[in-house]
């Protein structure tokens, strides 16, 4: 009832807001319409009153809620008609006409004239008839092209009002008043028009492109007007009557207590088992009794999660272990719920507390102090719900301090992260949905019980496993169905169960949707629009701040409360709401905010505002409730199957006769369309004119045959179009005089914007594919309430582009403005008055660079008139050729609140002393030659972003002399083109190990590139929070870039001729937890000094000579992956063994182009001795070692193939890559032999031998080989004449270029698997 009563008095308000502030009854007045508005006014008012009277009385009851229908019913339609008579008022400012006449005296073919008169100036120039009306060109447009000429074609031509004149007498155009009329009315009508649209920026009107017809305009029927007034008035007087009556009977109203309806919670659990928590249950209870709660102080741990996800369940589980009730002496359980009541909460927490000898009667508190003093406890609170102040935690904590036992513990449950940040002392833990697994247990106990799952029973199984994607982990939605499976094992039950998602409609107290309701009840009303209405979208859609708060906007949902204050930001205040309380889920991704809303939450949404929110698809279009009040409809297209089924596009047809289009508001269609759908829709919407949202991407016909009465969307408040087609921007946008918000973000057609945008008054948001199409508005002055203009360019000779067109912009949030050389004198700068822009935060100022010539002198004056207002958080200044900054930049700073500067290609002498800037985030300095040093400034203690490019002259860095740091939060640092530039701020101070200061603590990414003269890279501050480096072309280096994920850490470094040594441009002992490397290009004097980090796992070495051998990489005990690729002929494999045997990682190892890398290598070296009798024997150094490295490429066969060496790779290596080698002919018996050795091999290769004649013999003795391939060796004719191995799986030969072999091969097929 309560939902009933706000949406009623929602929409009366949305009724009245056309006559709030009197405009449309002066209009009224003014063209004595003869229009009873003000008895519609006062009608609505009563109506309101009359709601607010409810309000304040206890009422309840079906019959009563179907009459606040009714009187919601018959308030739309005020709406509408009032919207409409607005739409008329705001069409006759515009255009000057004159459309009402103040009797009916004389006939209805002059009464036909009158009611059409805001026509009156489209007929000579500024509408015809659409294009479909003298050339359709989609499907089915031919009929409405008829039917739209014949209604062109009686449109007369209204009175113009003179300026100054509203009492002007007609034209001499206008109709006669007499019979003859209707002739004289045809000759004014033309059928064709081409509109005249600007292509460029001299002004002069230029057809553009194919001949595009304007829109048709409404006809303004006076009567009918009148009519529908009249039939409003006569609907809501009975009905309000008849509630006022009722009203009277009815006691004042007693605030419900929603808290009732939750169940009241205790630590005894009626779940035996705890399915998929028992990890986090066991670390709580180790942290609790071992851990790091163990000798704190009091800690409080809070549990948060959706309602029905499982914390209560969990806590249960802790509070009842036996280890937890040994550990404490006091366990105390509360259920707090929605009130949090101080007093009553204290006398429950002291009922379970034992009472103490000597203890002192006083206070509840003092009771609590006495008694835990000396004792260790666990306090349990439940469900806490909110704080009706936040100082009652405060108090509730004092008394529990007092304990001197270490390791007392709060743990509490909350839907609420807000909450939980408030009361915690540790991080709090988030529960989400149970992982598939565990959630599959719970999912069948409650269906089948502790009884074991009997296999008859599998053919339910399919249908429960998409039952329970639709569950997303929810442990209360599992309970919820399983009951509601467990009831019937057959298929077609379990069916219905899924199609139907019949676990919605379950009421119990201990059901899934009561339980997710009840913090829907919990919020205002119009938080809950918001909640329900962003159901329209698709489930799993990922919604961003700008496109929830747009839908809001769009609706006229948002309502500001006080002064100044904007609907973006109640928007953005509701949607901080309901991320609060646990409706949406906050997500960043690459730095975008996203916002998620549970399956679930999403299933409530569509339940709660069912009636007047429909969402089809292709599972529930044909059994969807339709309920009459539907006003909001969203259509989703699934996927490619959708396109094809019939069934689909039936049941679409049909909703034609199952809804009531003309009282559709929304509208909003989610995937691509065919030409099919595009006819359905077509069909579908023709009478669709109320609708006030509009979304339409992925179109592949023209929004004209999709809305084929697109012209009489008066009430259009929210139009999003899209497509990928060369469509053209419809030219009917510029009469939607309504329009808040026009979306052609996703428009990749023609972009031509319609001359007369700018009769959009009302419009506050034109986002765009391109943000250069701002600029090709025409006359932006008249668009008072934009907030983004983000390319203004000034153009003085061409009308329309003045800076004077800025002047009444003052609701502008972001303005650039673009060929500033245009503007030569202080007068025309002043009249942009951009100081008088309160709200503008992002402000763009351009001179062209490529201008022909500048003018210093007038450039400093005009740029010192475009002085922006002192809450200005955004500035940009490109191009400026002054000699100097503003004053209001500089000496006399007025824009004190600047968080972001970019200062790029200005002529400056010298930059502003950013010394007075305390909030400054982000400093970009670009092509400014005249910098020579960068002064660090104290108030550089805020800065997160700098970026210095190309500045030429650029040497050195100067602290100021209060500057105690180095810029403690930055998280960017870029310099590039720096020719001059020698070190980075703090190299100096690293070298002389000054580390009084704080060097770079929060930095995230380093970028330096082309700074020829730029040495000390080794000083780089390796904090924790380093992720990405990128060096590049800087002295001794060609590259070096480091990135570091969550996964892993890599270090790429390519050195120039001249780098010696490592050390010179790197100092690993800084650089913790490096798991990859790459070296490439340089001579090292002295390796063997340099250390390795251990951390390494993936070392590339390419290029570098002098290394000599492996003994550096003998400390890297957990590599994994060895590359060396030309590093000389004197490389060798000394030092290896370390890397493979007893305690190395070593998997895979590539060597290329150190011909002598294996040659020698005894990995298991022998002693010679000689007994007594003179005889020698060899022994063993040391124990044998077996080697780990399972993969080995090398173009080295001839050193690899030895016995020594096999031996010691014949237990681990499963593959083996011979690469080649170019004088190679043969393989020697002793290689053979050697080869014969790696008994666990499975993948053999040979590639590029170029003079190799036969492949070793003896591969048959090879019987783990599954995988042979032979690669580019051409002279290869035959494989071994004594076969290859039995269980061989596959066979590839490419590129040999022997017609002999592949016959060979061809005649194996049979005997292996697979022959390529």
């Amino acid at each position: 009832m309560l939902v009933a009563l706000s949406a009623a008095r929602w929409v009366v308000g949305k009724a009245l807001a056309p006559v709030a502030d009197g405009l449309l009854e002066a209009w009224d007045a003014s063209k004595r319409l003869g229009l009873n508005i003000e008895a519609l006014r006062t009608e609505l008012l009563l109506v309101q009153a009359t709601l607010e009277a409810a309000s304040r009385k206890q009422i309840d009851g079906p019959a009563l809620e179907e009459l606040l229908g009714k009187l919601r019913h018959s308030a739309h339609s005020a709406e509408d008609l009032l919207d409409e008579l607005d739409y008329f008022r705001i069409h006759d400012e515009l255009h000057d006409t004159y459309d009402a006449a103040d009797q009916h005296a004389k006939g209805c073919l002059h009464d036909l004239a009158l009611n059409a008169r805001h026509t009156a100036k489209a007929v000579l120039g500024l509408s015809a008839c659409s294009s479909a009306a003298c050339c359709p060109n989609e499907p089915g447009e031919v009929e409405d092209a008829r039917q739209q000429q014949a209604s062109c074609c009686t449109w007369p031509r209204g009175r113009q009002r003179s300026r100054g004149d509203s009492s002007s007498t007609p034209n001499t155009n206008q109709v006669d008043e007499d019979g003859g009329c209707m002739l004289k009315l045809g000759k004014l009508l033309p059928c064709s028009y081409l509109p005249r649209v600007r292509d460029d920026h001299s002004g002069q009107p230029t057809h553009s492109g194919a001949p595009r017809r304007a829109a048709p305009m409404l006809g303004f029927n006076r009567v009918d007007v009148s009519e529908r007034m009249k039939r409003v008035i006569e609907q809501l007087q009975p009905v309000r009557t008849e509630v006022a009556k009722v009203l009277q009977s009815c006691g004042r109203t007693i605030v419900p207590d929603i808290a009732k309806s939750r169940p009241i919670t205790t630590g005894q659990s009626i779940e035996p088992k705890l399915y998929g928590r028992v990890h986090i249950m066991n670390g709580i209870i180790h942290d609790m009794t071992k851990g790091r709660y163990h000798s704190k102080d009091l800690t409080v741990l809070p549990i948060v999660g959706p309602g029905g996800i499982g914390k209560t369940t969990l806590i249960q589980h802790i509070y009842r272990n036996q280890q937890v009730r040994n550990h404490f002496q006091v366990v105390i359980w509360v259920c707090v719920s929605l009130k949090f009541n101080l007093n009553k909460l204290l006398e429950e927490i002291e009922t379970y507390i034992p009472r103490v000898e000597g203890e002192k009667y006083g206070r509840v508190e003092e009771l609590i102090e006495q008694r835990l003093r000396s004792k260790r406890f666990l306090l349990v609170l439940d469900d806490i719900w909110e704080f009706s102040d936040e100082d009652d935690w405060k108090r509730l904590l004092l008394p529990l301090k007092t304990s001197q036992e270490k390791g007392s513990m709060i743990l509490l449950t909350t839907r609420f992260p807000i909450i939980a940040k408030m009361v915690k002392t540790t991080d709090y833990i988030e529960l989400e949905g149970l992982e598939s697994e565990q959630f599959r247990k719970l999912f069948l106990r409650f269906i089948f019980g502790d009884e074991p799952f009997r296999s008859d029973h599998n053919f339910l199984l399919d249908t429960g496993d998409k039952i329970m994607e639709k569950l997303k982990g929810s442990p209360l939605a599992a309970k919820t169905v399983g009951t509601l499976l467990r009831k019937c094992l057959n298929l077609r039950h379990w069916r219905r169960v899924l199609e139907s998602k019949e676990w919605e409609r379950q009421t119990g107290a201990n059901d899934i949707m009561p339980a997710l309701k009840l913090s829907y009840d919990y919020l205002s009303f119009h938080q809950q629009q918001c909640f329900f209405y962003s159901a329209l979208f698709p489930e799993d859609h990922e919604y961003s701040t700008t496109e929830l708060i747009n839908l809001w906007i769009g609706l006229d949902i948002l309502q500001p409360g006080v002064q100044n204050q904007t609907l973006e930001g109640v928007g953005l205040m509701n949607l901080n709401d309901l991320v609060t309380h646990g409706f949406f889920k906050e997500e960043e991704t690459n730095g975008r905010v996203r916002y998620v809303m549970h399956d679930l939450l999403h299933d409530l949404a569509l339940k709660v505002g069912s009636h007047e929110c429909l969402t089809v698809h292709q599972s529930n279009v044909g059994s969807v409730e339709i309920k009459p009040s539907i006003r909001h409809l969203s259509i989703i297209i699934d996927d490619d199957h959708t396109m094809c089924d019939e069934n689909f596009k039936s049941q679409l047809r049909k909703l034609k006769t199952r809804l009531k289009v003309r009282e559709l508001h929304t509208l909003m269609l989610f995937g691509e369309m065919d030409e099919s759908f595009s006819h359905i829709l077509n069909d579908l919407f023709k009478e669709a004119n109320a609708l006030r949202f509009i979304r339409l991407v992925d179109m592949s016909s023209s929004v004209e045959f999709i809305l084929p009465n697109n012209s009489a969307l008066v009430h259009l408040r929210y139009l999003c179009l899209g497509t990928k087609y060369m469509r053209e921007i419809p030219l009917a946008i510029s009469k939607f005089y309504h329009l808040r918000i026009l979306d052609l973000g996703w428009w990749h057609g023609c972009c031509d914007v319609p001359k007369d945008l700018s009769n959009l008054a009302k419009l506050r948001h034109f986002y765009t594919p391109s943000d250069e199409l701002h600029s090709h508005i025409y006359n932006v002055g008249k668009l008072t309430l934009l907030e983004e203009l983000k390319v203004f360019k000034v153009n003085k000779e061409s009308e329309g582009f003045e800076p004077k067109q800025l002047e009444h912009l003052t609701e502008l949030r972001e303005l650039g403005m673009y060929n500033l050389e245009n503007i030569h004198t202080k007068e025309e700068a002043t009249k942009a008055k951009l100081i008088e822009k309160n709200y503008l935060e992002r402000l763009t100022l351009d001179w062209d660079t490529e201008r022909s010539n500048s003018k210093p002198d007038v450039e400093e004056v005009v740029l010192e008139s475009l002085q922006p207002h002192r809450y200005l958080q955004e500035l940009s200044i490109r191009g400026h050729g002054g000699p100097s900054c503003p004053t209001w930049l500089g000496d006399k700073l007025t824009v004190e609140g600047l968080q972001s500067l970019h200062l790029i290609g200005v002529s400056w002498q010298c930059l502003p002393s950013f010394g007075k800037m305390w909030d400054l985030r982000t400093l970009i300095l670009k092509h400014i030659a005249a910098t020579k040093e960068f002064v660090i400034e104290q108030t550089f203690c805020g800065l997160r972003r700098l970026e210095l490019v190309g500045l030429a002259n650029f040497e050195k860095w100067v602290p100021s002399q209060d500057a105690h740091h180095v810029f403690p939060l930055l998280q960017v640092l870029i310099i590039r083109d720096c020719p001059k530039l020698l070190e980075l701020p703090f190299s100096n101070h690293i070298v002389d190990q000054d580390w009084s200061i704080d060097w770079f603590p929060k930095l995230q990414e380093l970028q330096i590139e082309n700074c020829p003269e730029f040495l000390l890279v080794a000083h780089i501050p390796w904090t924790e929070t380093l992720h990405s480096v990128k060096i590049r072309s800087v002295k001794l280096l060609e590259k070096f870039e480091y990135s570091k994920s969550s996964y892993r850490a890599g270090l790429e470094i390519v050195g120039k001729g001249d780098l010696q040594m490592l050390d010179q441009v790197l100092a690993f002992n800084n650089l913790t937890g490096l798991e990859q490397l790459m070296l490439s290009t340089g001579s090292f004097s002295s390796p063997c000094c340099f250390i390795f980090p251990p951390s390494l796992q993936y070392l590339i070495i390419s290029g570098v000579e002098g290394m000599g051998t492996l003994e550096p990489l003998s400390n890297l005990t957990s590599l994994t992956r060895l590359v060396l690729e030309n590093c000389g002929e004197d490389q060798s494999c000394k030092g290896l063994g370390p890397l493979l045997a007893v305690g190395g990682q070593l998997r895979e190892l590539l060597i290329y182009g150190s011909p002598r890398f294996f040659v020698g290598w005894d990995p298991n070296p022998r002693q010679v001795l000689q007994d007594g009798g003179g005889e020698e024997h060899e022994l063993l150094v040391s124990t044998p070692n077996s080697s780990k490295l399972q993969e080995l490429c090398t173009d080295e066969a001839m050193g690899l193939l030895v016995v020594p060496i096999c031996s010691f790779l014949s237990s681990s290596l499963t593959r083996l890559h011979l690469y080649g080698n170019q004088k190679m002919k043969c393989f020697t018996k002793e290689q053979e032999g050697a080869l014969h050795l790696l008994a666990s091999l499975q993948e053999l290769e040979f590639s590029m031998f170029d003079k190799l004649q036969s492949l070793p013999a003896g591969l048959h003795k090879l019987t783990s080989l599954r995988r042979l391939e032979v690669r580019s060796c051409p002279c290869v004719r035959s494989l071994p004449e004594d076969g290859l191995p039995e269980l061989l799986q596959q066979l590839d030969v490419w590129l040999c270029n022997n017609e002999e072999l592949k016959q060979q091969c061809r005649g194996l097929a049979g005997t292996i698997p697979k022959i390529n």
